[in-house]
């Protein structure tokens, strides 16, 4: 609770340019976030440089929320996206395979730069977006998730069954040919 001699004061929003705006997106409240992501999106291009600044930040939170607004741009958000999988904070690399599937991308692709990411977290990821992926690539790519699988992480098992998610004849195929006879051991 707060003092009594203290008055509660609401910070005002200066989200009149982007250079501005963008500090509204550090905001730990939704609702001012909103308001802002709405503002910056609607302003598309002319935001990006304030967006690139915020997304070479050393905070991981204000990273993420830059790069989910830079990959919704038409002409440059998949360039984005790319990058950011090649980040080396674990965070990053999640939230590009998210956006990727927000933009209902091919995640094949997307899945195949990081599926020996040595992340398990970044894996459990990839996993999950290979739910009812159609690619050629799928299975092969959810099977090399799953060799992957060091028998004791939970949620990386729960990611692969996600991940296989009507698709379990196939993914199951492409996983016992590329184990072998070593999958009864």
């Amino acid at each position: 609770m707060a003092p009594l001699s203290k008055r509660y004061t609401v910070p005002a929003l200066d989200l009149s340019a982007p250079a501005d705006a963008v500090k509204a997106l550090e905001s730990p409240n939704n609702a001012v976030r909103y308001l802002d992501w709405q503002r910056l999106h609607a302003w598309g291009a002319t935001a990006v440089p304030a967006l690139e600044k915020m997304y070479h930040d050393h905070n991981s939170r204000f990273r993420a929320r830059a790069l989910w607004l830079l990959s919704k741009l038409p002409s440059a958000g998949n360039g984005y996206i790319q990058q950011a999988l090649k980040d080396k904070d674990e965070d990053i690399r999640i939230t590009a395979i998210r956006a990727a599937e927000e933009l209902k991308e091919d995640m094949a692709p997307v899945v195949q730069q990081v599926v020996n990411d040595p992340s398990a977290q970044v894996r459990r990821e990839a996993a999950i977006a290979m739910r009812h992926c159609s690619s050629p690539a799928a299975a092969g790519l959810w099977a090399q998730l799953a060799e992957q699988y060091d028998g004791k992480d939970r949620w990386y098992l729960e990611a692969l069954g996600i991940g296989a998610d009507r698709q379990w004849d196939a993914y199951f195929a492409a996983w016992l040919q590329q184990v072998g006879p070593a999958w009864n051991t």
